[in-house]
């Protein structure tokens, strides 16, 4: 890069969250012609899609423009970063999440923010060397942090917990360490950590009373999003996390695989909590018929739109709880891969007043077969629905043909 451009950059790093000082680079390249007009353009591009939804129809002239400059400059783009970190991703036209180890962030980390405003950070090796790490100033700069599948055990969430420099984090992803209750109690301990909107915890050793920890945390009213999959958080804890005060503005929440369908000691925290989440997977719970209906215990409509109760052994029964549950009467995506459904169930979920509103159902991996799916085409159940996942076996050629015609893959 030129440089009459290092104003603009230092502009760009000094307010990295801020898309003005970007466009205004993006027209002094303009200017400059020749060469940069390509990163001028990738800029504007990517500002774009950041602004879109993942469905928003404008997306796909922006992806195939990003994809054409991606592969005729992306190599030159990525030049000041070789030796320094591993794996990069360019965000809002700039590096902005890179993978690197310890020991060449400690040694360069001044290069590597000089060289971008790199805004996430995917820490490899850190294991002996978090006292350094938390120490590091330069952590001051992120806004998201992942420490993955490296077994540190409860130190590192004490290490993060006490650390003053990630008090500007937004997005924190601890998966894979090893992490106990003790770990989660350290974590909603932290007045560092109030910025945090997305929580990754997932397949850690958290209980219940890990999950009463991040429940009652005073520091947390800010998580959008929390990721608990695989831990044996068991209905009580997932009942704590998702009915809690504290966690005003959470809105997805991961508990596959956490033990929800577990036999209740215990009366529900509210009725329906679980389904005061907008966006909430149940995979992997070992629900059966009896645990969904207590599930789906609720007065009225629940604020749920989009759940996946995938893998979970509901059948006729389980479907027909579904179908009689005044509390979905929102949702817009359901997810039944591999629930053990017959004709007979599919026809109760696709029938059911309650779930008229769907936009999405898969109903993949089920022993169901073409009585059950034919209904589908007549766009009679439900009116509204747009996407629809069918069984890899047991229908005819005809019908999945027409199927995939009428609702895509």
């Amino acid at each position: 890069m030129q440089t009459d451009a290092e104003p603009f950059l230092q502009r760009i790093r000094a307010f990295p969250d801020d898309d003005g000082p970007r466009l205004v680079f993006a027209d002094w390249l303009e200017e400059q012609g020749g060469p940069a007009l390509a990163r001028a353009a990738f800029i504007r591009v990517q500002l774009a899609l950041a602004t879109l939804s993942e469905t928003d129809p404008a997306r796909a002239d922006l992806v195939a423009a990003e994809r054409v400059l991606c592969d005729a400059h992306e190599e030159a783009w990525r030049a000041p970063f070789r030796g320094l970190c591993s794996a990069l991703e360019f965000r809002r036209g700039f590096v902005d999440a890179v993978r690197i180890g310890a020991v060449p962030f400690l040694r360069h980390a001044h290069e590597l923010f000089a060289a971008a405003p790199v805004r996430h950070l995917d820490l490899m090796d850190a294991g002996p060397h978090l006292a350094a790490l938390t120490a590091s100033p330069y952590l001051g700069r992120l806004a998201g942090l992942t420490v993955e599948a490296q077994h540190l055990r409860d130190p590192l969430a004490r290490a993060v917990a006490r650390c003053p420099h990630l008090a500007g984090l937004r997005a924190l992803d601890l998966r894979k360490n090893r992490l106990t209750d003790a770990a989660a109690s350290a974590l909603a301990g932290s007045p560092h950590l109030s910025g945090l909107e997305s929580l990754i915890l997932s397949e850690n050793e958290l209980t219940e009373s890990g999950a009463r920890a991040l429940a009652g945390s005073p520091h947390l009213g800010a998580l959008r999003r929390l990721d608990l999959r695989q831990n044996p958080v068991g209905p009580a804890g997932a009942d704590a996390v998702a009915a809690s005060e504290r966690l005003p503005r959470l809105e997805w929440l991961n508990l596959s695989g956490c033990g929800v369908g577990a036999p209740r000691g215990h009366a529900p925290a509210r009725a329906g909590a679980l389904l005061r989440v907008s966006e909430l997977d149940l995979t992997h719970n070992g629900l059966g018929p009896a645990a969904l209906k207590a599930l789906l215990a609720a007065d009225g409509p629940a604020a749920v739109r989009e759940l996946d109760l995938s893998h979970n052994d509901l059948g006729e029964a389980g479907a027909r709880v579904l179908a009689a549950a005044p509390a979905l009467a929102g949702l817009r995506g359901l997810k039944l891969s591999g629930c053990g459904l017959t004709n007979a169930a599919v026809t109760a979920v696709a029938s059911s007043p309650h779930l008229a509103g769907l936009r999405s159902l898969d109903l993949g991996n089920n022993p169901a077969g073409d009585a059950a799916f034919e209904p589908f085409l007549d766009g009679v159940r439900p009116r509204g629905l747009r996407r629809l996942g069918v069984p890899a076996i047991g229908l005819s050629p005809a019908l999945r043909r027409a199927l995939h015609q009428k609702y895509g893959g």
